[in-house]
């Protein structure tokens, strides 16, 4: 290891997932963080909160995520206030695509938005480096996602009950963990609704 490698940018070379199934969606997520090709962290929570039924899950640059989840997260909480009632995952969703398109030459962040609303249920939107916007049944992300495309293909189906989801996610994340040396530690997901927040080691 050398002083570049620990004076490097925060990243967190990383497998995000996000999976849409019958009445919800469950995102998941590794935890490790990197510092070049030294572990900075290796118990990072990489699924953050926006509001009560809406989270990200972050990957990419941990400072650009970061800031991008904060700025979202004071929209909403402003957006709530006004509105009197939750945002929807799709106003979530378009507020992270606003801030990431409109600083596209600046962020180096992919993020997944998932979450549930009493219009459209569970939904799921990915936005990539460069800020476009996806609505997808499932998204993956990260360093970690070019192992699990064929997976997903093959996995992946209609009307999936909660177990159903919260198992695939699980299982996905660790087969990108045991490929992906920039993916690593613990797989965390996030159950929404019925948000019960589970960490398997």
């Amino acid at each position: 290891i050398t002083m570049d490698d620990l004076n490097a940018p925060h990243s967190m070379g990383t497998t995000i997932i996000g999976v849409s199934y019958d009445g919800g969606v469950v995102l998941g997520a590794d935890s490790r963080t990197s510092t070049g090709v030294y572990v900075a962290n290796r118990a990072s929570d990489k699924i953050t909160e926006l509001t009560d039924n809406v989270y990200v899950c972050r990957s990419g640059s941990a400072a650009d995520s970061q800031i991008v989840s904060d700025y979202v997260r004071l929209y909403l909480h402003q957006h709530i206030i006004q509105l009197g009632q939750p945002a929807t995952v799709k106003s979530a969703a378009n507020v992270v695509r606003l801030l990431s398109y409109g600083n596209k030459n600046f962020l180096q962040t992919g993020l997944i938005v998932g979450g549930w609303d009493k219009y459209e249920g569970g939904k799921i939107y990915s936005i990539p480096l460069g800020g476009t916007i996806l609505e997808q049944p499932f998204a993956i992300g990260g360093s970690g996602s070019s192992y699990l495309y064929g997976f997903f293909d093959q996995a992946w189906k209609e009307g999936m009950t909660r177990e159903e989801a919260e198992k695939l996610v699980v299982k996905a994340v660790s087969l990108a963990i045991a490929r992906d040396g920039a993916s690593g530690g613990v797989v965390r997901t996030i159950t929404v609704p019925n948000d019960r927040y589970v960490r398997f080691f």
